[in-house]
């Protein structure tokens, strides 16, 4: 009992730091492709659609590989759950400390549901 609690522990863990360095590469690339500015006059950080499209794309691709890997290493679907978990709060976190719109509010709910439900279907899959 107390290794597969371990396990799925270390799965988790493993899985998150995996979606989290995914989403710094989406944000990283995002803004090399279309960086933010600033206005002078408003004083407000203008952030181009394509940022936010990486972002976003960001979000369902590191919670679909961080929620898979978590749950090929744990053999359940608990850890990835917990991956979305990490995901859907580090976004509305994210979201309302910059002030951003309900859609993203929304969508940083949304996203991360829809890719672990995928990886959770992926990966009965492969073990089937």
């Amino acid at each position: 009992m107390n290794n597969i609690i371990f396990r799925s522990a270390i799965a988790a863990v493993i899985g998150i730091v995996v979606a989290f360095g995914l989403i710094w590469l989406a944000q990283y690339a995002g803004n090399e492709f279309s960086p933010s500015e600033f206005d002078v006059e408003t004083g407000e950080i203008l952030i181009p659609i394509g940022s936010t499209i990486a972002l976003i794309v960001g979000w369902f691709v590191a919670t679909f590989a961080g929620g898979w890997l978590a749950m090929r290493i744990s053999n359940g679907t608990g850890p990835g759950w917990v991956v979305a978990g990490a995901v859907i709060g580090a976004a509305l976190y994210t979201a309302t400390d910059f002030s951003d719109t309900w859609w993203i509010m929304a969508l940083g709910v949304l996203i991360p549901l829809a890719a672990v439900w995928v990886a959770q279907r992926a990966a009965s899959i492969a073990t089937a």
